[in-house]
């Protein structure tokens, strides 16, 4: 009771805040994409910069770390792509969408929040860790199989690699990512000033994103494909976070803190890039939509019974 109090309920409570305030008309559309806009290209890549930049890296790559979350991410992605293949027979474009949605977690609205609540400073280096390549990793496959489909009537490979290249290019949070671990690499440090801008802007991470993610669920809801969803839902808030627990347990023996981190962040619920995916390539919408809102709804339970049985005080 004391987690659900002290943790998920106030951090589920601005999400809520966030809904209600939009659903009756008190936040506008424009301004729900504004925050939107100011947390994805500002708040989080200069949060990510100024925490990667004075990090204290590990001496050596954390590989068994990394492959206990993306080992399991990738064979969420498999388990959803098949079962919509052979179980709901579904076009394959919105197979590689329900596989997506099934491994890539609401890392930044939800996941950041979340995890520095709950585990304080010190999770931010293995959060970061993860994140580091998270988004590449996701946008880079995804993008290129549903590139291939959609392209494979004769469209110019080079352009498909151009578009791809540009999106991942341009991203302001791999780019707050890569600009800190340059900062880090090279020893240069933070200028006092600069260092002062980020730390202000990290303090308004996690209001405005959670109160952006509640705004953002109002353009979703359950709008058809409950059972697909269903399993979506099941397999990216409980499946997921049970592998990673096994093999970062049993399998690679990560210590007990980056296990945690990185379990809570695979229990997040499905990102809204699911949904922005089906959007721009006009396939799957409505599992996309469904499924979004079911996970959020759901991770309030997942998430208070993994942070129960960790005994998150």
């Amino acid at each position: 009771m004391e987690i659900i109090l002290e943790i998920v309920l106030p951090v589920f409570g601005v999400v809520v805040l966030g809904y209600g305030a939009t659903r009756m008309g008190y936040f506008g559309g424009d301004a729900e994409s504004g925050l939107a806009t100011f947390v994805f290209d500002f708040a989080v890549p200069l949060m990510l910069f100024r925490s990667l930049a004075n990090a204290v890296l590990p001496e050596t790559i954390p590989w068994g770390y990394f492959a206990s979350y993306y080992l399991s991410a990738a064979v969420v992605y498999l388990v959803g792509f098949l079962i919509a293949r052979y179980g709901f027979r579904r076009s394959y474009g919105a197979q590689l969408i329900t596989g997506f949605g099934c491994a890539f977690g609401n890392t930044v609205l939800l996941g950041i929040p979340v995890i520095l609540t709950t585990f304080g400073d010190e999770a931010a280096l293995p959060l970061f860790i993860l994140l580091s390549i998270h988004g590449l990793s996701f946008f880079t496959v995804t993008t290129l199989l549903l590139e291939v489909d959609r392209n494979s009537g004769g469209s110019s490979r080079q352009q498909m690699i151009q578009q791809t290249t540009k999106a991942l290019v341009t991203n302001p949070i791999l780019m707050g990512i890569l600009a800190g671990l340059v900062i880090n690499l090279t020893e240069v440090g933070l200028p006092a000033p600069v260092d002062a801008i980020c730390e202000l802007m990290q303090q308004a991470v996690t209001p405005c994103a959670l109160f952006s993610l509640g705004a953002s669920l109002t353009q979703y809801g359950i709008v058809g494909r409950i059972r697909q969803s269903m399993v979506m839902v099941t397999a990216k808030t409980v499946m997921m976070p049970a592998l990673v627990y096994v093999l970062a347990t049993h399998v690679f023996d990560i210590e007990p803190l980056w296990t945690m981190v990185a379990v809570t962040m695979a229990a997040q619920p499905s990102g809204v890039m699911t949904y922005i995916f089906a959007k721009k390539y006009d396939v799957g919408q409505s599992i996309a939509t469904t499924s979004l809102f079911l996970s959020t709804m759901v991770s309030m339970v997942t998430l208070s019974v993994i942070l129960f049985l960790f005994d998150v005080r």
